[in-house]
């Protein structure tokens, strides 16, 4: 869970005068996720995933959490966020929330 240890102010950030000194105040972009359990795909999976196909994890040898429900879904590759998606019965994996990716 998110407190507000380590939390800044408006102006604290911009008096931190530089983007390196920015960036390092700031939580990566699925830190709100980390609650769910994360699925990592393939390449081509994520490109499938992507396109909103659903996915048969289990046929496809991925590594498939052990509860059903919403998890965090990465492309293996370069560890980028894709989205979130509703893991279902039988390892099936449908697109949810997808994230914009510049490949």
């Amino acid at each position: 869970p998110l407190t507000l240890e380590g939390a800044v102010t408006l102006e604290q950030f911009d008096a931190s005068g530089d983007v390196d000194s920015r960036k390092a105040m700031l939580l990566p972009v699925d830190g709100l996720l980390r609650s769910f359990p994360a699925v990592q795909l393939t390449d081509e999976l994520a490109r499938r995933f992507l396109h909103g196909q659903r996915l048969p994890l289990g046929k496809e040898g991925v590594p498939v959490p052990e509860q059903t429900g919403r998890v965090r879904v990465y492309r293996s590759s370069d560890g980028a966020l894709l989205g979130t998606g509703l893991l279902q019965e039988y390892a099936i994996l449908a697109p949810e929330r997808l994230v914009s990716t510049a490949s």
